[in-house]
């Protein structure tokens, strides 16, 4: 289990590991607008092309895996922003792709089909910043520089011609630039926390359980020093880091107030404003407290524009404003390593999108892979115009063939080891050399058996040689007979003509 981050900047597209050296740079790849691409699939990744109505796809990892352009998908228009909503019966493939344009548009493609279902005008005023799915699909978030964040009934974008959200916050006074929602959310219904970003220098935090509030609850709202450009949430919700040109920041939700003492600052306790102050030598945190003022450590002084923290939250991975991603220990608030660009310039521009997810070993690059590579997945194109959504329509799936598992050595030790001797014949490249595993107490016999079978198989095929021999013997003896014979009548026929 490894955790793969791809970035991309306004000109690259970088695709390495976070406790990994391996590091690959994607060909003709580079998104100028924020969260312009998206993983799709446990091995694809799709990249919104700057200034081109493409979208690029590129196979990061598994078989075929490689750095060059896979497919590309033409578009209506250039778009923006990226997202998928999960297939809930088949969680190999996506079942939406959703895409926003600089104008505010959003589109909703069927991905296994290609056909266009929507196409909603004026879904923001503004650009929209940032699209996510969440409760497995049933709800998408969208949020827009229109300082408006609107959630969506999934059912609604694909069946009505004009959807409606079913909220819209607006509490923010500027722009909205980024948003994660809360990891305990449930499966079937909306709830969780939600937390936006923004230009107005706030972090808000929404209650979003409809089985207690009527709409989204505000709880708390964290005022900075300057603007905020990104945010993202502890796994296990324990804290979320925000980002901008100041620098990054940790908000713990769980705020202590001395050594016996902790403070939950989003409790249903109604909107509370508080101001968020770096740590100082000799602060008093329960008289700040008490003043409104909460401590934030910063955790890098560097311009951030996007960031994501690992699955165990001990590492935080922030995108700045140079093009680099700097992976920080969040205890220690040391680097822990840079990731640049390969082909890195000075004009690469800002971390556009970052993507940071959980991906298996697979099975074809181990010595234990016994079965045929997997292949190749083909996304149809995409429709430009929308579907009249009459009737049935095709939706095609492609269908991998399954492999054949390694053998296991507790369950039989004898095939493991009969297994691991022809995978090492195989890497070795010996040609016809067959490795075989042999017993010490059972080596003479196994000799002795083995010249008997030798003596007793050439025999044999003495044998049947010397009967081959003789058959064609017999049956030269045969033709030369016949030959003679033909030859005399033909002599004989010669003399009575000249008579």
């Amino acid at each position: 289990m490894e955790e793969q981050l791809c970035f991309t900047t306004g000109s690259t597209c970088t695709v390495a590991f976070l406790n990994a050296a391996k590091q690959t740079d994607l060909k003709q790849c580079g998104t100028e607008f924020r969260n312009g691409s998206v993983r799709v699939g446990p091995s694809h990744l799709f990249v919104a092309q700057r200034r081109k109505a493409l979208i690029n796809i590129y196979k990061i990892s598994g078989t075929g895996s490689r750095e060059s352009v896979e497919q590309r998908l033409a578009l209506p228009e250039p778009v923006s922003c990226l997202e998928v909503v999960k297939n809930v019966e088949s969680q190999e493939w996506p079942y939406l792709l959703l895409a926003s344009t600089p104008t505010g548009k959003l589109y909703v493609w069927e991905l296994g089909s290609g056909q266009l279902l929507t196409a909603k005008s004026l879904a923001h005023y503004q650009p929209i910043t940032k699209i996510q799915s969440i409760v497995n699909g049933k709800y998408v978030i969208t949020s827009g520089l229109d300082s408006r964040l609107m959630i969506w009934q999934t059912m609604d974008l694909v069946t009505q011609e004009d959807p409606k959200p079913v909220y819209t916050l607006h509490d923010h006074t500027l722009g909205i630039t980024d948003f994660c929602v809360s990891n305990a959310h449930a499966t079937t219904h909306l709830s969780g926390k939600l937390f936006t970003v923004s230009h107005d220098m706030t972090l808000r935090c929404y209650d979003l359980n409809i089985e207690v509030w009527p709409q989204p609850h505000l709880l708390a709202t964290f005022t900075f020093s300057g603007p905020l450009e990104c945010v993202t949430l502890d796994s296990a919700d324990r804290a979320c880091y925000v980002g901008g040109p100041q620098g990054t920041h940790q908000v713990n939700f769980y705020y202590p107030l001395g050594s016996t003492k902790i403070v939950n600052l989003l409790s249903a306790e109604g909107n509370r404003i508080m101001s968020c102050v770096e740590s100082q030598a000799q602060e008093n945190v329960r008289e700040l407290y008490t003043m409104g003022q909460i401590v934030c450590p910063k955790i890098t002084g560097a311009s951030s524009t996007k960031l994501a923290c690992s699955m165990d939250g001990s590492q935080l991975v922030v995108g700045d404003s140079l093009g680099k991603c700097t992976v920080m220990d969040i205890f220690s608030k040391q680097p822990l390593k840079e990731l640049h660009s390969i082909v890195s310039n000075e004009s690469c521009g800002e971390v556009t999108s970052l993507v940071l997810d959980l991906i298996d070993q697979d099975p074809s690059e181990s010595l234990l892979a016994t079965g045929k590579s997997q292949i190749e997945h083909k996304f149809p194109n995409l429709q430009k115009n929308v579907f009249t959504r009459e009737g049935l329509h095709d939706v095609y799936c492609q269908i991998t063939a399954d492999r054949e598992e390694a053998v296991a050595p507790l369950d039989d030790f004898q095939s493991y080891l009969n297994q691991v001797a022809s995978e090492e014949n195989a890497f070795m490249q010996l040609g016809s050399v067959v490795s075989t595993v042999k017993v010490v107490g059972q080596m003479e016999h196994q000799e002795e058996a083995n010249m008997e079978a030798k003596v007793s198989s050439e025999s044999e095929e003495l044998t049947t040689m010397k009967e081959t021999v003789g058959q064609l013997t017999g049956a030269y003896k045969d033709l030369r007979e016949m030959y003679e014979k033909l030859f005399r009548e033909h002599e004989t026929l010669l003399s009575n003509k000249e008579n």
